[in-house]
């Protein structure tokens, strides 16, 4: 049995548990249905027949499973009026989403901030967000994350993780402690399958800048020396509660310009290979005069002439952000 099949099996068990006490709260035709439901989906796990289509007999998508494990038909088999109810559901979570989003370019006091977030499908599970200054003096921070697996299942965790960064921040507190804060509890309410790679900013006047990452890509600096990798350590959010993360210092002169970004740029590839950080390194050199929004355009367009019209397969965000002056 897979892990995800265990962790479902302990979701589905959990399920059935909560059903059970609901008996007073549910009318009794709901609940009966949605433990036979639950019972169903137990019983296709002990033979081995979980996630397979109950119409046609072939797989059903593993992100939907994994965000709601009662289903039992693939998208092929649904009917013309669930297909068009699961259009406008998406359409409605793409909707919901966007509006979590802050504003795609800001300028607060010393720093510019810039955003291109494309996602692949109606929803995505790359995570960007920015979070002024509650007070006068306090400093600008920023988070990029990216969330495993796409569509539905990857969204709804980037939702969740949205909601737990902005209840944990405070400006007095280390990066590195909120990255550990944010790990145990998405540790304690995700399936062991579900878990987010992240990147945090502390932007202060002066050009100081605190970062912490958990098993984020790398972030490119680009100043009057070239363009180089910020290197950063930590484990992805979710895996293992106990995680022990690092906050580093940074300087960044006026003019510079820090690019946060998702894999979804460095790992576009085609049958020749990857994009790669070096390819996007020099597209960020070349790139770096230009006003920010320019600047992003570019960066794009040079993975879509590496891709020569083949598909993106990842959610695609590029943040940069410019000390300016």
């Amino acid at each position: 049995m897979t892990d995800l099949a265990i962790a479902l099996r302990d979701e589905l068990a959990q399920r059935r548990e909560r059903l059970a006490r609901l008996a007073v709260t549910v009318r009794e035709s709901q609940l009966v249905e949605l433990l036979q439901q639950v019972d169903s989906a137990l019983e296709r796990l002990d033979e081995g027949t979980f996630g397979r289509c109950t119409h046609c007999a072939g797989s059903v998508e593993a992100h939907r499973l994994a965000a709601d494990p009662l289903i039992t038909l693939c998208l092929e088999c649904l009917s013309p009026t669930q297909q068009r109810d699961l259009e406008r559901d998406l359409q409605a979570a793409a909707r919901v989403q966007a509006a979590l989003l802050p504003p795609r370019q800001l300028v607060h006091r010393e720093w510019e901030v810039a955003l291109l977030w494309e996602p692949l499908g109606a929803v995505s599970g790359d995570h960007y967000d920015l979070l002024p200054p509650r007070r006068e003096g306090e400093p600008l921070h920023l988070v990029v994350g990216d969330v495993a697996g796409k569509g539905v299942a990857a969204s709804l965790l980037q939702a969740h993780l949205h909601a737990l960064l902005r209840a944990l921040l405070t400006p007095e507190e280390p990066l590195a402690g909120l990255l550990a804060r944010t790990n145990r509890f998405l540790c304690e309410v995700t399936l062991p399958s579900s878990y987010a790679t992240l990147i945090a900013l502390r932007l202060s006047d002066g050009g100081a800048v605190e970062m912490a990452s958990a098993g984020h890509t790398r972030p490119l600096l680009a100043d009057r020396r070239g363009v180089r990798p910020v290197e950063g350590a930590g484990l992805p959010l979710g895996l293992f509660s106990e995680a022990e993360y690092a906050s580093r210092e940074l300087h960044v002169g006026r003019g510079d310009v820090l690019m946060l970004y998702s894999d979804g740029w460095t790992e576009a590839e085609t049958d020749e290979g990857e994009y790669g950080i070096g390819r996007a390194a020099a597209a960020l050199r070349r790139a770096r005069g230009l006003p920010l929004t320019d600047l992003l355009a570019a960066c794009r367009a040079d993975m879509q002439d590496f891709l020569a019209g083949a598909p993106r397969g990842d959610d695609l965000t590029l943040l940069a952000v410019r000390r300016v002056g």
